[in-house]
């Protein structure tokens, strides 16, 4: 009893065990299927072969009693005690116990191996024909037929009956049929078996996604359902991790904020105007420091929460370079394709896009060369807004690293030549959460373009 009990314990437990459970129930059900198969069909066959055989054993016997010459009554009494159909021919007779029977000219009549018998119908019936030299064979529309010659005349023994047509040969159909059902049933009860596999696939999509609330179903007790219950476990853990991020930001905001704001309403008491100025200068730029770090930081997972409203991108990029370049000495020539589709996008962060996109390109750009250029086309199903200016280009050996974050091309990091490196990639960033791509071209001397791939719906 505890032996059934520990057995149903592991079924119920253990994934490997159901399916070899599955596997030796399909092998099973396979071998009674082919063993009916055969015994249903294939004895048929051999009860005829049989059946010829018997009569070219006893075919003195048979030849004794039909007689010689035949006797039509005595062989019509053979014909009505067994299922076989005579026909005799001779000198002076042509008689058959069927009017359907076959000439026996289109009978080839031969030896024992032209019927191609099975191994042990073979051995049995060698072992009969040996003794009756004159017993020929043939197979001929399904029958078997059994030939002997007696003084003259030719008595021809056909089994089965020749108004009964042996019945067709299934066997093969049948196994091919119970073959296909039975992997079928594997099929179906493999599928359950893995169906947590599914609802975690599901599961993993969705919250990597965003929904972070969603959890698997668990209701198995094997190992899958175990795999489950830890998957919803992780999610749990994940939540809780970007919940603390979340809050660290805000904190970190809060607190980084608050002092520099103090110190800039301290900074305005400040008699002297440069170092006034220049401490002003200094704390708007940590400032700005602190939200690319929070912006960036934000967008730095794939659960990145964006505030998408329909926008036309052209007027975005004239309203960019009319709001917050308006005051720029430097030109800045817009050019945008007329058929452009309406967007589905963030506008606060695609507007933080374009300002530090122009906002490099101006930097670089040579006060006596032409404008920088700010193109918006349509490339294919995605929306392509490109910058391009005239400076001194990128070397490729820092083309590759100039999205990563506080990456700068100058060593010395003066600030000069360029801010602390989180442009590009904070720019990287909002593209990629839009489902875009961010690329960067440039040739030393002539110039640098960044284009940003972006869909005009929702991905």
């Amino acid at each position: 009893m505890n032996a059934v009990r520990r057995f149903l314990f592991v079924l119920a437990h253990s994934l490997s065990a159901r399916l070899l459970l599955i596997f030796v129930l399909a092998s099973m059900l396979y071998g009674y299927a082919a063993r009916y198969a055969f015994s249903v069909f294939q004895d048929t066959d051999y009860l005829r072969q049989i059946a010829g055989a018997h009569i070219a054993l006893h075919s003195d016997y048979i030849l004794a009693d039909i007689g010689s010459p035949p006797d039509l009554e005595r062989a019509q009494a053979i014909v009505d005690k067994i299922p076989v159909d005579i026909r005799i021919v001779g000198p002076d007779l042509d008689w058959s116990s069927s009017p359907d029977f076959y000439p026996l000219e289109d009978i080839a009549f031969g030896p024992l191996s032209i019927l191609n018998l099975g191994e042990a119908s073979r051995n049995e019936m060698e072992e009969w024909a040996r003794k009756v030299e004159s017993v020929k064979f043939a197979r001929h529309n399904e029958h078997l037929m059994v030939k002997l010659d007696d003084e003259g005349y030719e008595i021809v023994f056909a089994s089965p009956r020749i108004s009964e047509m042996p019945r067709p040969d299934y066997s093969t159909l049948i196994i091919w049929l119970a073959g296909i059902t039975i992997l079928f049933l594997i099929y179906l009860a493999v599928r359950w078996l893995f169906r947590p596999v599914k609802w975690m696939q599901a599961g993993a999509a969705r919250i990597g996604g965003g929904d972070l609330e969603y959890r698997i179903p668990t209701p198995r007790n094997d190992e899958l359902g175990d795999l489950s219950r830890e998957f919803n476990t992780m999610a749990e853990d994940v939540q809780g991790m970007l919940e603390a991020k979340r809050q660290l930001m805000l904190a970190i905001s809060h607190e980084l904020r608050s002092p520099l704001t103090r110190s800039k309403v301290s900074a305005e008491f400040i008699d002297d105007q440069t170092v006034r100025q220049s401490i002003l200068d200094d704390l708007g730029e940590m400032e700005d420091l602190i939200s690319d770090l929070l912006e960036s930081e934000a967008l730095n997972t794939r659960h990145a929460v964006l505030r998408r409203e329909p926008v036309e991108p052209a007027g975005m990029v004239a309203s960019v370079v009319e709001t917050d370049f308006a005051n720029r000495s430097a030109p800045i020539e817009i050019r945008s394709a007329s058929d452009l589709p309406d967007a589905n996008w963030d506008t606060t962060r695609i507007r933080l896009l374009l300002r530090n996109l122009i906002d490099n390109a101006l930097r670089y750009n040579p006060t006596d060369s032409s404008p920088v250029q700010v193109s918006v086309t349509q490339q294919d199903d995605m929306i392509a807004i490109e910058v391009r200016d005239h400076g001194p280009g990128i070397a490729p050996e820092h083309l590759e690293h100039i999205t990563e974050p506080f990456y700068r091309a100058d060593p010395a990091r003066a600030r000069a030549t360029g801010g602390f490196g989180l442009g590009l990639y904070l720019c990287k960033r909002i593209v990629e959460a839009h489902g875009g791509t961010l690329s960067v071209e440039s040739v030393m001397g002539r110039g640098t373009s960044v284009t940003a791939l972006l869909p005009p719906d929702e991905v």
